[in-house]
């Protein structure tokens, strides 16, 4: 059983000191992972033993267990919402929406990445590896930059990356790319959002936001899962195509 679970078993037995206790450390559970008993005791206003008393009410041999088995469910809970979260964009994979970007990439003579701020590490990787199989692949960075190849050059493949799809620029962008008859392809997090309305093709992954402080750490690992895929059917295409020369 986890803490919560024998919390709910013991908890007819439980005095109301005791359920103080557990109050505190249902509520601080990382704190409560590394505090020492006496520290504990102390901020509560009661005595180690009281604590002791109650940790075997909940079948732990003493504090140092409920520490350690505290610590191990942490971890577990962590571990298995990476995994929800690789699983789910594992079945967000789409061999239909891959086809059409692929027609797309093979149709047009142009391919312009676009990506503002922490997408942009991913994007840079994941041009890169295009590049290695056709120079037709760039990634713009700046906003002058993109509307320059947007006016001036002939029909291309526009691929705007942006988790949110809220991004006002690469609204504006994405937009003027239609305007001048490019096709747009998106790839945004598994939401409703505009960037997914203007684009031709949409492409998604799946995070949850995180904060940290005031800072966005969400986690931009699904993006690359996603190109990645979408990287390997490119290829898988180009040799099917060496393939069918060589016969």
């Amino acid at each position: 059983m986890n803490f919560e679970q024998r919390v709910i078993n013991s908890r007819h037995s439980f005095t109301e000191l005791e359920e103080d206790i557990v109050a505190w450390i249902l509520k601080n559970k990382e704190e409560a992972t590394t505090i020492k008993i006496v520290t504990l005791a102390t901020q509560l206003y009661t005595a180690p033993n009281t604590i002791m008393r109650l940790c075997r009410k909940l079948g732990y041999d003493g504090f140092t267990e409920l520490k350690v088995e505290l610590k191990h469910e942490l971890q577990e809970q962590v571990e298995n919402e990476t995994k929800r979260i690789f699983l789910r964009n594992f079945e967000l994979i789409d061999a239909q929406r891959e086809l059409e970007v692929l027609k797309l990439f093979q149709r047009y003579p142009k391919v312009n990445f676009f990506a503002l701020e922490q997408a942009v590490v991913i994007a840079k990787a994941c041009t890169e590896h295009f590049y290695t199989l056709s120079d037709k692949f760039r990634l713009y960075q700046y906003e002058n930059e993109l509307v320059n190849q947007i006016e001036n050059n002939q029909k291309s493949c526009f691929f705007f990356i942006s988790l949110s799809g809220e991004s006002t620029t690469v609204h504006k962008l994405a937009r003027l790319a239609k305007e001048y008859g490019h096709k747009v392809v998106s790839l945004t997090n598994l939401t409703e959002n505009t960037l997914s309305d203007i684009a031709d093709v949409n492409l998604y992954c799946y995070t949850t936001r995180e904060v940290y402080g005031h800072y966005d750490v969400t986690d931009k690992t699904p993006l690359m899962l996603i190109m990645h895929s979408l990287y390997r059917s490119y290829l898988e295409s180009l040799n099917q195509e060496l393939i069918k020369a060589d016969v």
